[in-house]
Order: C-alpha cells, then structure tokens, then sequence
C-alpha cells in the first residue's frame, strides 16, 4: 500500500521557518518542483502525524527574489497560525504525480538551446535565431533578417510552432513586426 501511494504522488519540497503569526511558512522546493506549479495548482498534501496524506488547499503564495534566488512563502488552509507553521517545519509537501507530470510536458523547451535555430515564415527560411532576451512576460527571439535583425516575441500570436528535432521555429504573423506592413 505505501509503495502505490509513493507512486501517485511526488514530493516537490519542505516547509521552512513561519514567518509572521498568520500561519504563513516558507516552502524550499526541491528538483521536482516545476515553474507554475503553485499558479496551475491550489490542491496539494502534508503528512500527517500517522503519516496519512492529508489535502491541504494554498490560500496564498508570495515569491521574494533576492540574490537571484526565489524564496517562497506560502499560506495552506490546514497551517491556520503560527504554532501551526512550526509544527509543519520540515515536512515534506506533495502534488499528484499525474498532475506534476502534466505540468512538466508543458514547460517550454530551454530557450537558450534554440540559437541558430532556422526561422520560418510562410513555407520560407527568412534568417536563424542570434540571440534570446529573457523577459518576465515571455522570452524575445531576435533573428537575422534580411541586412539586419527583427525582434520576435514568442507568444502564441508569432510562434506557431517550436520544431527541436529539425532546429527550426515556425512562425506567423511576422508582417506586424516589420516596417513593411
């Protein structure tokens, strides 16, 4: 029984210090934990002291950056105040498997792999990726075009489709981003 339940769920990380008296705890992920997850997700489980799985609902998560590093703090349901969040200190938080694994096959490839990618538009190769700017809303292809460069975002309304086995990005739309429209 406890080897099927290490498979339907998946710990993606521990509980820290409390912070605060109203329950609100900072979560250190470990390498299962996938970007977004807290944003696609509220449904999560905590051990409890017979180490059952008990459903716990995130009412709220803060992200600090500093240094480069993100910091998570998060508030559940079942952590209602501080004596709460002590008690949780250093128990492990888990998602269903299933759920992670979806969430997992939706993260965009590593952008930085498609430089020199080929771009195409319109059944034509019209230049290669030179360079990825990482922006917070999305990431900014910029390609050689003609005797100079353009500036692709890569959101849905330009990109139709991402091809890593041939190194190619397909592309729509384009017409909007030059001065030819």
């Amino acid at each position: 029984m406890s080897n099927l339940t290490d498979n339907r769920f998946t710990e993606i990380g521990r509980f820290g210090r409390p912070r605060g008296l109203d329950g609100n705890i900072r979560f250190q992920p470990n390498e299962n934990f996938v970007d977004g997850l807290f944003v696609q997700s509220d449904l999560f489980y905590i051990k409890n002291e017979r180490s059952d799985l008990i459903p716990a609902r995130m009412e709220s998560c803060r992200i600090e950056e500093k240094r480069n590093q993100q910091t998570f703090f998060v508030k559940f349901d079942l952590i209602a105040d501080r004596n709460d969040a002590e008690k949780a200190m250093n128990k492990a938080l888990y998602v269903v498997t299933e759920e992670l694994q979806s969430l997992r096959d939706e993260q965009p490839a590593d952008t930085e792999d498609m430089i020199g990618y080929r771009i195409i538009s319109n059944n034509q190769e019209i230049g290669n990726v030179l360079d990825i700017f990482e922006n917070p809303a999305h990431p900014i292809l910029e390609i050689k075009y003609q005797s100079g460069s353009l500036l692709i975002p890569m959101v849905d309304e330009y990109i139709d489709r991402v091809d890593h086995e041939s190194d190619s990005i397909y592309c729509k739309n384009l017409h909007q981003l030059t001065e030819e429209a």
